[in-house]
């Protein structure tokens, strides 16, 4: 447990070097607020969501949405218990830890059972592989992740007891995102011509609930809450209420996402890609820390378990061939957990 950041952060005013970022991929924690990043407002007409939500995936990969129907008051409360999970006692979360030091090689969890961890920056070899001969930089952040669907009572029975609340308040917080998050798909469907539901069955067999938890850091441009990614999964949510989280446009440059008060961040994943066959692209992103604040967001994410991943056929025809071939979504797991050599290296195996 000694090794999670939140358990030893507050006590030092330097960077441990497992933590420090090498020179060349330092960035710069101070990036402007991106005012042209979409905001979505869901209650106007379907219409106009449909065309800015095409628009924005096309161009960020990201975009945010408002008045989406998830009570305000259930996004504070579901923040609020999972700051206050971070700062139980080591002994309540120390269950949750799989390994004594808690460093993750942040593999899936195909039973979705809970896990806190923290997760490091692999530098592969050539050959793909990972040895300890390799320096791998540690994000400054604590995870905790779950999952949510099907929210069965087993499942939230494996959750934590403390706080009190947890299991009440996330339940309800999973559902409604779960299903906030199959209505955006549903207007992605309309706007690309895709029967609406298509993505509603094996595309988003599970869902998985992750917080992470970014403790005040004494030198931000030293370190890295999370390097710049794409998700592995369809499409995430994310609720933040401080800055930090950085989006990359179609330029190359960067952009710190506004945190809006009762927004919600919407993410694609790779998978979306894919599917769509490269209409929409797959957001981009990275998370900094700071030097004066706790950063605490939560994030929903949709994906498949067990199935094939390829472009939906509507999607294709002679002027729009295909760009992946069909693989499996567990293979290329495998892929998005190991090899970091680029942003969609996950993807390189399949690109035609």
């Amino acid at each position: 447990m000694a090794s999670l950041v939140s358990s030893w952060s507050s006590e030092v005013n330097s960077i441990p070097e497992k933590y420090v970022v090498p020179l060349e991929k330092r960035v710069n924690a101070d990036v402007p607020i991106g005012k042209h990043i979409p905001v979505i407002d869901l209650s106007q007409s379907s219409t106009q969501s449909i065309q800015q939500i095409i628009k924005a995936s096309a161009d960020f990969g990201l975009f945010q949405v408002i008045n989406h129907g998830v009570s305000e008051t259930l996004m504070v409360d579901a923040l609020s218990v999972c700051k206050e999970f971070f700062k139980l006692p080591i002994e309540d979360k120390a269950k949750f830890v799989e390994k004594d030091e808690g460093l993750s090689d942040f593999e899936p969890s195909i039973d979705q059972r809970p896990k806190l961890y923290i997760e490091k920056e692999y530098t592969p070899n050539k050959d793909g592989s990972n040895t300890n001969n390799v320096k791998d930089t540690v994000f400054w952040k604590d995870t905790f992740g779950h999952g949510c669907h099907p929210l069965t009572q087993d499942v939230i029975n494996s959750w934590p007891e403390k706080p009190q609340k947890y299991r009440e308040v996330i339940s309800e917080y999973a559902l409604e995102l779960r299903k906030l998050s199959l209505r955006i798909l549903d207007l992605m469907c309309e706007g690309l011509g895709l029967e609406v539901g298509y993505f509603c069955q094996e595309h988003s067999q599970t869902q998985l609930m992750v917080t992470h938890y970014y403790p005040q850091c004494p030198d931000p441009n030293s370190t890295i809450g999370i390097g710049e990614h794409c998700d592995g999964a369809l499409i995430n949510l994310v609720q933040q209420e401080l800055s930090g989280l950085h989006v990359r446009d179609k330029d190359g440059k960067w952009f710190g996402v506004e945190p809006i008060p009762g927004a919600l961040v919407v993410i694609n994943g790779l998978i979306l890609k894919v599917v769509t066959n490269g209409k929409l692209s797959s957001g981009v992103h990275r998370v900094v820390t700071n030097s004066t604040s706790d950063r605490t967001s939560l994030g929903s994410l949709i994906s498949p378990i067990e199935c094939i991943i390829e472009p939906a056929k509507l999607l294709i025809n002679e002027s729009n061939p295909p760009l992946f071939k069909s693989f499996s979504y567990t293979e290329y797991l495998g892929y998005y957990f190991s090899d970091t050599t680029e942003i969609e290296a996950a993807l390189k195996p399949y690109k035609l």
